[in-house]
């Protein structure tokens, strides 16, 4: 299949779905009939090839379409595609409506390249943010991943009479379940976590994208969740997920994950059992990327084999195809004269992409099925549609959190500087993040960025000084370039290889000799700007405390230098807010903010134990003022509503957005609360001198929590505390009455 996929399907996974976006189904429908029909005239062997990703699930005899997945994390991983900024970027807006815009193009897109699903979003709680995949994370919070996630879902699946039509798809929320919480921060590692945790805040998310955006699939995670794989594991996967929450959707295993089962982790005796275990658990569908019918699939000839020594029943695989079916015909692919479709003309004609070297076998599955997502003829009238360009940078820019601003530095004025230099390794380099295409549609980095920004009176030098190995021979070259410049960018921060799936670290520190290079610019007493684009945390105290300005990007997607040049002469006001705590050194880690109360004082020997920036942190180029928050009842019943209301004025030169927070504690409970749990939020645009008031409404899913089996809220005392950050509150009492 090599041939095949790597003209058609450039990292994309052919795949699985799913059905109804998320609760029990007590109506028949009118595919349910059609459903039990196909099935009834399948041979064994054409149900398990429904079971299957990356690889034909299509079904001509029977006219059953084929089902076409990716990634989209931050944008559809094909080439030429829109590339928006990273997820840990998107949670860096908090805007749930730019987020949800975001997803509809990215959908567009998607079904313009002839995909239907797409495995996103992660809605991993990071705890340790030594994981490589923090930057695909919404964060540390359950509330403002599962907020962002759910809007992200809503716009790439549509809501109403929009949900799955021809420009929209089906998403896949993973990794379910824990998967933040990783020990040492390691990849897939096993842990154990009590049911209180998991309920209260890794599966928070999970159940916002089911009750709030009707997520369509679910991907399990890597790991062993308390001694059990998750891909076998039924009580997150069949008593939470389907028992307590009456979900019924598609379920998709996670790459290699059901042949782990036995390889890895020895938790079954053969292949045959690890099929067993998986459709047990309630998995639908295998992902084994580029693999072909082989053994590497357990949801292939093993599961046949299985069925035919009664170790497992038909009855499951009948449940799994099931949900294939209805999932395709949720998605309105059966609308499509399968026979007729021109993307089947890819399979008569070798020139056009089909397999040259493949077994029998698999030419003869090619013969009966399919098309993998070939794209649309007109797709880049789609793709190349302007709108979707102005987009990404909307939300580059909303995404850049300025950290700090020493005297007012930026934003910088143009007719100050007449040579600006920009130095360091991120200052030319195409930084995307992981899941990006191979060929995107563009990059504007930073140096062309300024540039195009300044115009040709301007003159932007590079010099990167040093890279992320552990030579500084090129330092001297950035630092000679500074002397000569009236200020210096310092773009400095990760990349791909520092920062992803299977890429943690044991050490925060920049990679490289960066720090160095800051150093050694900061000697020159020129001023300079450190931006920082990088995929999580980064410890950063010295240039903390000795820069005077500081900003951080994460990866911005195509638009990175334009948006960054933005922010940089005050074109864009910065407004974004961390959505994650940043630690001084890595031995705070895991560091978060609504950790509970530790026993004893917090002490720590020749180290302030307080983070380097706050959850929530980012600073404007303007000013805003809280006043003190009211509530509309300050007694209200479990069942009731309640309203805070709270003054805001920009006390600023200039117009500004920011994130007005909405943090709870629950005073006195029978287990013990953090001390503040973000619960709400609204961003707020204002012009110099104006004043709003901002109302948000506090009710079960504020004051909730989960104790002993079920949701509850305890009569007593709330403390509902308000403020721009997780660290600088205002607070006000209320009373929920027996």
């Amino acid at each position: 299949m090599d041939s095949f996929t790597s003209r058609y399907l450039p990292f994309t996974l052919l795949a699985l779905v799913m059905f109804n976006m998320g609760f029990a189904q007590d109506k028949a429908r009118p595919s349910d009939k059609k459903i039990e029909k196909l099935i009834s005239k399948m041979s064994l062997e054409e149900k398990v090839h429904q079971l299957a990703t990356q690889y034909p699930n299509a079904n001509m005899r029977l006219g059953i379409p084929n089902l076409s997945a990716n990634e989209c994390l931050h944008g559809i991983k094909m080439d030429s595609a829109t590339v928006f900024p990273q997820a840990i970027a998107m949670a860096s807006t908090w805007d749930t409506e730019l987020i949800e815009r975001m997803g509809h193009t990215v959908a567009k897109e998607s079904r313009a390249f002839g995909i239907h699903q797409c495995y996103t979003p992660m809605l991993a709680v990071v705890r340790d943010v030594r994981w490589g995949r923090t930057e695909e994370s919404y964060g540390e919070d359950p509330y403002l991943v599962g907020k962002i996630g759910s809007s992200y879902i809503r716009g790439l699946q549509g809501m109403g009479a929009e949900r799955f039509d021809e420009n929209h798809i089906m998403a896949t929320a993973k990794h379910f379940v824990a998967d933040g919480e990783p020990m040492a921060g390691d990849n897939g590692a096993a842990h154990d976590i009590s049911e209180y945790t998991l309920q209260n805040v890794h599966l928070y998310p999970f159940r916002m994208a089911i009750e709030e955006a009707e997520v369509g699939a679910i991907m399990p995670a890597h790991h062993l969740l308390n001694g059990i794989p998750c891909h076998a594991n039924k009580h997150v996967m069949q008593t939470v997920l389907r028992d307590e929450w009456g979900w019924d959707g598609l379920v998709v295993s996670d790459n290699g994950d059901m042949r782990s089962l036995k390889r890895v982790f020895n938790y079954v005796p053969d292949y045959e059992h690890a099929a067993k275990k998986g459709l047990e658990a309630g998995i639908h569908q295998e992902l084994a990327l580029f693999q072909g019918w082989s053994d590497h699939r357990m949801f292939g000839d093993y599961l046949i084999s299985a069925v035919n020594k009664k170790i497992v029943p038909v009855a499951l695989v009948d449940d799994a195809v099931k949900h294939v079916l209805q999932a395709k015909f949720d998605l309105g692919l059966f609308d499509t004269d399968i026979k007729n479709d021109e993307r089947f003309d890819v399979l008569k004609n070798p020139d056009n992409g089909e397999p040259d070297k493949v077994s029998q076998h698999d030419a003869e599955m090619f013969k009966k099925a399919l098309y993998v997502g070939i794209p649309k003829k007109d797709w880049k009238k789609t793709v190349f549609d302007q709108s979707h360009n102005d987009l990404a940078l909307e939300v580059a820019q909303k995404s850049i959190v300025l950290l700090k601003n020493e005297g007012d530095l930026l934003p910088l004025k143009k007719e100050k500087y007449k040579k600006i230099s920009v130095v360091g390794p991120n200052g030319k380099a195409m930084r995307l993040g992981g899941y990006s295409p191979d060929n995107p549609k563009y990059y504007i980095n930073i140096v062309e960025g300024i540039q195009n920004y300044l115009g040709s009176d301007r003159e932007v030098a590079f010099e990167e000084g040093c890279d992320f190995t552990d030579s500084t021979a090129n330092i001297p070259k950035a630092v000679a370039l500074a002397e000569s410049s009236d200020i210096t960018i310092v773009a400095i921060g990760g990349s791909e290889e520092t920062c992803r799936e299977n890429e943690d670290r044991d050490d925060l520190s920049l990679p490289g000799p960066q720090q160095k290079l800051v150093e050694a610019i900061h000697a020159t007493g020129k001023p300079y700007v450190v931006v920082l684009l990088n995929g999580r945390p980064l410890s950063i105290e010295w240039i903390a405390e000795n820069s005077q300005a500081i900003v951080e990007g994460w990866y911005l997607g195509q638009e990175t230098g334009k948006a960054i040049a933005n922010i940089l002469f005050g074109k864009v006001n910065p407004s974004g807010k961390l959505p994650i705590t940043f630690p001084r050194n890595v031995g705070q880690v895991p560091l978060f903010y609504n950790k509970l109360e530790t026993g004893r004082p917090r002490q720590i020997y020749n180290s302030d134990p307080e983070p380097l920036f706050p959850f929530g942190y980012g600073l404007s180029y303007t000013s805003f003022e809280l006043g003190e928050p009211r509530l509309s009842n300050e007694t209200i019943a479990a069942n009731e509503l309640t309203t805070v209301n709270i003054p805001i004025t920009n006390t600023g030169t200039r117009s500004g957005e920011t994130v007005v927070q909405l943090y709870v504690h629950d005073v006195l409970s029978e287990r013990v609360r953090p001390q503040k749990e973000l619960r709400n939020f609204k961003r707020v645009a204002l012009k110099p001198g104006e004043t709003k008031q901002i109302s948000i409404k506090i009710g079960a899913q504020q004051l909730e929590y989960w104790n002993d089996g079920k949701w509850t809220i305890e009569p007593g005392q709330f403390d509902i505390m308000v403020g721009l950050d997780s660290k600088h509150l205002k607070k006000v009492a209320l009373t929920v009455k027996n």
